[in-house]
């Protein structure tokens, strides 16, 4: 048994440029697409299909919200895992700070809110963020399935009735 999601396309709304490299380096092996503007990743969102978005705090300009509730808006992503990403942190941003933008994104349906500085960039810290994103993927795949199940009507199960006494 494996603990590794199948290949996935991620759409990368990611920045700066040092954890856009740590992020392909971390998932490699998933179909890795990278933007660099609000305005081209929803250009993408509508013309392709995307099993993951990942979007960090400072993507463009500090576009996070605004994109995390653009995709959200999309019947076609509104399941889709989305995880959002602190990929560098400013001395000025505490940790208070940091709870509010967790809670914020949640809030907002985000899978998950990852401060990327509570795991080193090394093989472990790496290996901890890559399970954490394949985890997502799995769940999304165990949950997609069981829609499927429930919906199909060759395996649906008739409501049971009470007895009206007559």
């Amino acid at each position: 048994m494996t603990d590794r999601a199948p290949s996935t396309r991620i759409l990368l709304a990611v920045a700066p440029d040092s954890v856009v490299e740590r992020l392909l380096r971390v998932l490699t092996g998933h179909d890795l697409i990278c933007v660099r503007s609000c305005k081209k990743a929803v250009e993408l969102l509508h013309r392709e299909k995307f099993g993951m978005v990942i979007i960090s705090v400072h993507f463009d300009e500090s576009q996070m919200f605004a994109l995390l509730q653009d995709i959200r808006a999309n019947a076609k992503y509104r399941k889709v895992p989305i995880l959002c990403v602190l990929g560098m942190r400013a001395q000025l941003l505490s940790d208070i700070a940091i709870q509010g933008l967790d809670h914020a994104v949640k809030a907002m349906t985000a899978n998950g809110f990852l401060d990327l500085e509570h795991f080193n960039d090394d093989e472990e810290g790496n290996a901890r963020v890559r399970r954490i994103v394949d985890y997502l993927i799995l769940i999304d795949g165990d949950l997609q399935h069981i829609a499927r199940v429930v919906n199909d009507p060759a395996l649906h199960i008739p409501e049971r009735r009470r007895g009206t006494g007559f």
